[in-house]
């Protein structure tokens, strides 16, 4: 009976350290406001968006993302507001749904506003897809 006692405790031991090592997914949804506009990242869809906002003049936002560790696709794109030529109303996507679980991004950002007439470096932002 102390044999059967004792595997039962040592079964219970392993197990539970096991669980107190498995590492959660690292990957968050968040959205941050860039000076001219937003981006954003979706967990769930794996895309990262930027959207300049539809205020006056014209205004854009501009992501350069690039994988850090881990593989992934690497996207550089300007998302330009409706007063562009072009431009559109809502978000610019790209997905990152071919990069492996778990990959850590780095995301450069710069925005523009005509009526200031500099692109701005906004920094960047590191996450997990």
């Amino acid at each position: 009976m102390k044999k059967v006692l004792r595997t039962a405790v040592v079964g219970a031991g392993v197990a539970t350290a096991c669980f107190a090592l498995a590492q959660p997914a690292l990957a968050n949804s968040f959205s941050k406001a860039v000076g001219d506009g937003t981006v954003s990242y979706n967990d769930d869809s794996d895309s990262f968006c930027a959207q300049a906002y539809n205020t006056e003049g014209l205004r854009s936002v501009t992501v350069k993302l690039t994988p850090i560790s881990g593989s992934g696709p690497s996207h550089h794109w300007t998302d330009k507001n409706v007063n562009y030529s072009g431009g559109n109303s809502g978000p610019t996507c790209r997905s990152l749904a071919t990069a492996y679980e778990d990959t850590q991004y780095r995301a450069e950002i710069w925005s523009y506003w005509g009526e200031r007439g500099t692109t701005v470096s906004r920094g960047s932002v590191t996450f997990y897809s």
